[in-house]
């Protein structure tokens, strides 16, 4: 066994991997977070503001999704037809995880389109 060691692949790969649930993260706890503020003010406008909130977080979320998304298919376009170094299967990988998130917002967006704003 060698004395040192080389990673197969750099870690920032790993972490490229995980930005799409990162996004999808972002907007649960924003989403949460402003609920949880906007049931404390006057309840007059309650359903305004969760409105507009719950619509600008959706579409910024699902819009660094869709990029992310266009970004990983014209990367797969340009890359070489057989590459063993696994480059394939992170993109793919990252690729699906992209179309998971975006699923996770959609799902996260839900109860907020069904319920009125402070429904409990």
């Amino acid at each position: 066994m060698s004395a040192t060691f080389k990673p197969v692949r750099p870690f920032g790969d790993f972490l490229r991997m995980l930005i799409a649930p990162a996004i999808w993260f972002a907007h649960f706890s924003f989403l949460y977070g402003a609920e949880t503020l906007i049931c404390i003010g006057p309840p007059a406008d309650r359903g305004t503001a969760m409105g507009w909130t719950v619509f600008l977080a959706t579409a910024a979320a699902l819009t660094g999704l869709i990029i992310l998304a266009a970004r990983l298919i014209r990367a797969g376009k340009m890359a070489p037809p057989k590459s063993g170094d696994g480059t394939a299967w992170l993109r793919r990988t990252s690729l699906l995880l992209t179309l998971l998130s975006a699923l996770g917002v959609i799902w996260t967006t839900l109860p907020t389109a069904v319920l009125p704003a402070c429904a409990l």
